[in-house]
């Protein structure tokens, strides 16, 4: 009996001690385009209504799928890994890119404890996996009125919005043609936008298909990641301040993905040290694509004993 309560008060201690070491992070998503979204986070809506400026506490795992969805029904969803630092408040700007479409863009990350304090404006919420839904209810009420063109009718629309927390009631009233035009410049902004990723995404088929057509060997992995989401990937690494840290995004980014030759050799050049080279080198080895280009690493080698070293491994491992 003493040895089963013994044990059973270990098994206490040691549950404990690892959710005190539990090491949690922030994420923070602002637009200063007065655009309000509701970010969805692997799958679970996490604010109830359209903001701008929103942090997300709590959270503990290296990357998540985030999407964003607007209020203006006219811009499309922007869908986005995103990866942490334990202990660290990554923060993520809105904006439109040179082509005009929209995008999520890493800014930086910082320790928590150096975080600046909350801003103006910026509404918290603690990672939850339960949708966090608006209690917002909408009544609408159609009024046709006879006038206008001949033949045609003017038709008004009037829509109640009520808050069933505030009690707040708001009505408008807008006219039928002027709603119908700017649906169609909303749609056809949204085509547009639609159109514009889909070329992103024919362009990185197009590029894996002349690979194909070039590289026949070997291969570690799959399918490679596309150019537009490993620049996504590269600017997240470029953006930390520590060797280390980088090093941990990058390891993050090619374990959750199939890499080209040439895209490891890009993230090899954002390392200083010469050991962190070789050391993300052997890690993504698995990972990669043309791995009977990997000989192409070597000119980010500064010695030759890096190189040896690195040739020793893939003999190791084939």
């Amino acid at each position: 009996m003493r040895t089963k309560l013994t044990t059973a008060l270990l098994v206490i201690f040691i549950c404990i001690g690892m959710g005190s070491y539990a090491q949690f992070s922030n994420l923070i998503v602002f637009t200063q385009e007065n655009e309000p979204f509701t970010i969805v986070v692997n799958g679970v809506q996490q604010n109830p209504s359209p903001e701008t400026n929103i942090k997300i506490t709590g959270l503990n795992a290296p990357s998540y799928k985030v999407r964003l969805h607007f209020q203006n029904p006219g811009l499309a969803d922007i869908d986005k890994t995103v990866y942490l630092t334990p202990e660290s408040e990554a923060s993520y700007q809105v904006l439109k890119n040179n082509k005009g479409v929209w995008v999520i863009r890493i800014m930086g990350s910082v320790p928590i404890d150096e975080a600046t304090q909350p801003v103006t404006g910026q509404d918290i919420y603690g990672y939850s996996t339960t949708p966090r839904l608006s209690n917002t209810t909408v009544t609408q009420t159609t009024t046709i009125q006879t006038g206008g063109m001949p033949g045609m009718g003017s038709v008004t629309f009037s829509t109640t919005q009520t808050n069933a927390n505030s009690g707040m009631t708001i009505t408008t009233e807008s006219n039928g043609m002027e709603d119908r035009n700017r649906t169609r410049e909303n749609d056809h902004e949204g085509t547009r936008d639609n159109h514009m990723e889909r070329r992103q995404d024919n362009d990185q088929d197009r590029d894996m298909d002349r690979d194909r057509e070039d590289y026949s060997g070997p291969r570690g992995c799959p399918r490679p990641m596309g150019t537009h989401s490993f620049e996504e990937a590269l600017e997240s690494i470029r953006s930390k301040t520590f060797a280390n840290t980088k090093l941990t995004i990058a390891k993050q980014v090619v374990g959750a993905n199939c890499l080209r030759c040439k895209q490891v050799k890009e993230i090899m050049k954002l390392f200083t040290f010469e050991s962190d080279k070789l050391e993300f080198a052997k890690f993504a080895y698995k990972y990669t694509w043309d791995i009977k280009n990997y000989f192409l690493l070597n000119d980010a080698f500064e010695f030759e004993s890096s190189v040896d070293e690195l040739n020793r491994f893939i003999n190791g491992n084939r």
